[in-house]
């Protein structure tokens, strides 16, 4: 076994028979956590393997093709990932295909539950030549990107008996083709974004990938932000009855900002096909300030990535209807020491620092902090843990219902200025309710303030809802995964719960009996 993995299965095996050993002893009976000291402690949610779960919404993306990393992945419990066929990594030289490293992540990730959904793109400078950026300060950043396939009739037919040979070798074992990654966003389609560009590059895709292989899932957008424009121009080009799923990737500060476009794409994507599923492919947010990628603004911290993590997988799945789910990523083999030249720096910028071009990004090299994983010693942050506690709780049983449920304001806590008076996002909590197919129900509900690394306070709310029937409903921190009894009363046909906790993540109430508590 590969010592980082070793490591890491000692490390959670080792700590979760050391709990269960102490709480068998009578030795934990309650939180540690003096927030929770007024609520029964009941136990800690119990962690699935990705085989030990049917199906569900929740996806991660490796970061790399190393089996320990989808062995890791295997612990989160989830039921998706996201794995690349790059055509300049697999085509290195004209006509030869070296598909060994796919070979091995497609057949490990299957072998461990977890279904790939496979990014198939990259363009090959071989075939496509180089895009220079007329902003010498992007060609920084970014250095030269290879041009898109579509830069050339050769090009084209090139990409496509890539894309014939990778479909052929890997059908019986790949069903979820996903068309190249964020084709409106210049870094990466390789010249500035053209939605119709990439609608004709997608039709002669998809068309293609639905001849060799016709029960295939076809993925198209992979939409850096969810973009209705975009969506409009790509699906105008006659796609619209050849794909089956449109992605997107929607970074920012406030995972909730997202709903707005989401409603938009969604109106588009109804008037060309309202089969068409939407899923969220791409998508993390980073633990520290020095990360590549994406960054945002202040304030990082271990937590504040616990908590995006959350309230993005609620937002998504609820709000956004999307039906899958995918955190961006689990870790990254970077190196801090890579530093990339600035000559565009200012006299303001030698006070301030690297500008962060609206706070989206400082480095396109280094590591990336968004991972779940530390990039160095691979030892899970406080994230990884969250969301194991989610896909041990929600699952595919659980379907999204419209509700009368409602969450009412007793004390405001640090969150100062919520309460009755208040009317607007993001001062009001947001509510996801879920129910299996024989009535058993699930909310998940949170304020959707900037997150902070701490809170010494809680705001304190009351659950109420009508024709929802609880028998002993749990309280679930998924950040740590204790679970705590709360109290509950019916009073004609009305469901009410009072004295909850409300804070910047999402807090669950589920049925005890649908828990698995350890």
């Amino acid at each position: 076994m590969n010592s980082c993995l070793q490591r890491f299965s000692y490390r959670l095996i080792g700590w979760s028979l050391l709990i269960a050993l102490i709480q068998n002893c009578g030795l934990i009976r309650h939180s540690q956590d003096e927030r929770f000291s007024e609520y029964e402690y009941i136990g800690k949610v119990n962690p699935k393997e990705s085989k030990d779960i049917e199906s569900s919404q929740w996806g991660i993306q490796m970061g790399t093709l190393e089996e320990e990393a989808i062995r890791i992945a295997s612990t989160l419990g989830v039921k998706w990932t996201r794995l690349q066929a790059s055509w300049s990594s697999i085509e290195k030289e004209k006509g030869k295909f070296d598909f060994s490293r796919t070979d091995s992540a497609f057949a490990s990730a299957l072998d461990n539950g977890i279904t790939p959904f496979v990014t198939i793109g990259g363009s090959n400078k071989a075939y496509t030549g180089e895009y220079i950026p007329e902003d010498p300060k992007l060609t920084e950043i970014y250095g030269i990107r290879p041009a898109p396939p579509t830069v050339s009739e050769e090009a084209l037919e090139s990409w496509l008996f890539f894309v014939d040979t990778t479909v052929n070798r890997y059908k019986d074992q790949i069903q979820y083709w996903e068309v190249w990654n964020e084709p409106n966003h210049f870094a990466y389609w390789g010249g500035p974004p053209d939605g119709k560009e990439y609608g004709r590059l997608l039709y002669a895709t998809a068309k293609l990938i639905r001849e060799l292989q016709p029960d295939a899932k076809i993925l198209g957008g992979s939409m850096a932000g969810l973009d209705p424009e975009f969506t409009e121009d790509f699906l105008s080009l006659g796609t619209g009855p050849l794909l089956d799923i449109i992605t997107y990737h929607h970074y920012g500060i406030i995972p909730e900002n997202r709903i707005y476009p989401a409603v938009a794409t969604w109106e588009i994507i109804n008037r060309y096909n309202p089969k068409i599923e939407m899923w969220q492919g791409e998508c993390g947010y980073p633990s520290h300030s020095s990360t590549s990628g994406y960054r945002s603004m202040s304030p990082w911290g271990l937590n504040i990535q616990a908590k995006w993590l959350l309230r993005q997988s609620f937002t998504d799945i609820y709000f956004c209807n999307a039906s899958m789910s995918n955190y961006f990523k689990l870790v990254h083999r970077g190196d801090y020491s890579k530093k990339q030249p600035r000559s565009f720096m200012t006299s303001v910028d030698s006070v301030l620092g690297v500008p962060e071009r609206a706070g989206s990004r400082v480095r396109f090299e280094g590591v990336n902090e968004k991972c779940l994983i530390s990039h160095d010693e691979w030892e899970p942050k406080p994230a990884f843990y969250a969301y194991q506690n989610l896909c041990a709780v929600l699952d595919h049983r659980y379907k999204t219902i419209a509700t009368s449920a409602k969450i009412d304001i007793e004390a405001s806590g640090v969150f100062s200025g919520i309460g009755p008076n208040d009317d607007a996002f993001p001062s009001i909590p947001l509510l996801a309710s879920f129910q299996t197919n024989d009535g058993k129900t699930l909310f998940a509900y949170w304020l959707p303030w900037q997150s902070q690394e701490y809170l010494s306070e809680f705001a304190v709310v009351s659950l109420s809802a009508k024709d929802i029937d609880f028998k002993e409903p749990v309280l679930i921190n998924p950040l740590s995964g204790e679970v705590f009894k709360v109290e509950f009363m019916i009073d004609e046909d009305e469901l009410r719960i009072n004295n909850l906790p409300l804070a910047d993540f999402p807090f669950i109430i589920a049925e005890r009996e649908e828990i698995d508590v350890r």
